[in-house]
């Protein structure tokens, strides 16, 4: 399988730049799971020490909110797919899982366990730092786009506030 986890670890975004024998360091490390749709690999608050790789399938992410009568209520917030990444923050943080990881459909998924690549990326620094600069630019990229949302809603929410009907309002850049 590590032929076919080089194809997936080559389109992933954190791994970006790595020569094929770094990439051969990693796909070592990988454990394969076989999923069916409808798995959930994590639940939001769930505990987490794993890194993973969509090598086939897609997986639905989801997190808890309230609706306006105060139910709780799980909302899809994204959908991965092959050669995209999930669960990375742990290599960061070691907090708690910020959302609930659910297979849509049977997935072949890549696992990288926390503790076997923090001891790759100190036996290999530039490991370390090329997949560390990558994960600070995709944070960054979706801090901002948290920003430019949150503003949004921000404008919408004045203006309905001050009575405007949307039709009224018109773009809210």
């Amino acid at each position: 399988m590590t032929g076919h986890a080089m194809d997936s670890l080559r389109r992933v975004q954190i791994f970006g730049g790595l020569s094929d024998t770094e990439l051969i360091s990693i796909a070592n490390l990988c454990e394969i799971w076989r999923l069916v749709a409808g798995h959930v690999i994590f639940r939001e608050g769930d505990f987490g020490n794993q890194v993973f790789i969509i090598h086939e399938g897609s997986v639905q992410v989801s997190i808890q909110t309230r609706d306006n009568a105060g139910k709780s209520t799980e909302a899809v917030i994204n959908t991965l797919y092959a050669g995209q990444s999930f669960g990375e923050l742990v290599l960061l943080d070691g907090a708690t899982r910020s959302a609930t990881v659910t297979t849509a459909v049977p997935c072949v998924l890549l696992v990288i366990r926390e503790r076997d690549f923090a001891a790759l990326c100190e036996a290999n620094p530039r490991i370390g730092y090329r997949v560390m600069h990558h994960l600070a630019c995709d944070l960054a990229y979706k801090l901002r786009s948290s920003n430019l949302l949150l503003r949004g809603n921000i404008r919408w929410r004045q203006n309905e506030l001050a009575g405007n009907r949307p039709s009224e309002v018109g773009s809210l850049s």
